[in-house]
């Protein structure tokens, strides 16, 4: 192979050094764009979409769980059943990574509402708990009386869950929500998220820190 001239080797060096400088600022650009986007979004009013009403319902450690514990607390919530293989096995997922992603200290806490309270009693939600690997003192799983339990998903928060008819595998057990719902300090609820999603993820973090902020 014919070597090039050395003021043609210059040049082609010249270029790619020109080149890669030129990626570098634009990829700085786009970080420095998208931080801003980030900030606004923060900034950005969080609507109130309705109050969540009092509840009384028992978690994995058989301690009860109102809505006056969670008060001045950041809270979010999502429904699930422990034999759920694919859906409910990626919110959890989800929830998890938020949950690793967000300090200890922050007044913040995460609650997994059972769609099958009668087959979820507290000790089948404690071995889902412990096989996850949750941080459980910031985790409730909740069950309780079926009336009670759907009071607070279905009314209260407006999940969708219903039992299948047309059971065929576990996952249809139940049709429920896969979304995530954000409720502020003073019991309001703020926002829904897609809980399969990992964008709606991010985007549930940053309301997240900015209810965190909230008085």
């Amino acid at each position: 192979m014919k070597e090039l001239p050395a003021n043609q080797r210059s040049h082609r060096i010249e270029w790619l050094v020109w080149s890669a400088l030129v990626t570098t600022v634009l990829a700085i650009a786009v970080a420095f764009t998208w931080t801003r986007t980030r900030d606004n979004d923060l900034r950005r009013p969080l609507d109130v979409i309705g109050t969540v009403p009092n509840f009384t319902l028992t978690n994995q450690f058989v301690q009860t769980l109102s809505l006056s514990n969670l008060l001045g607390q950041v809270w979010v919530a999502d429904v699930i059943f422990t034999r759920c293989p694919v859906s409910c096995e990626r919110m959890t997922q989800r929830m998890l990574a938020l949950q690793k992603d967000l300090p200890a200290r922050w007044p913040v806490q995460f609650v997994s509402i059972t769609a099958d309270p009668l087959r979820d009693p507290p000790e089948v939600l404690k071995r889902y708990a412990e096989r996850h690997g949750v941080e459980q003192k910031r985790w409730h799983f909740l069950t309780g009386l079926k009336h009670d339990v759907y009071a607070l998903s279905v009314g209260g928060l407006k999940f969708a869950v219903l039992d299948n008819d047309n059971k065929t595998t576990p996952d249809d057990l139940f049709v429920h929500s896969t979304k995530f719902v954000l409720v502020d300090k003073r019991g309001k609820i703020r926002g829904y998220f897609e809980g399969t999603e990992e964008e709606e993820r991010k985007q549930l973090l940053l309301a997240i820190k900015k209810l965190a902020r909230e008085k």
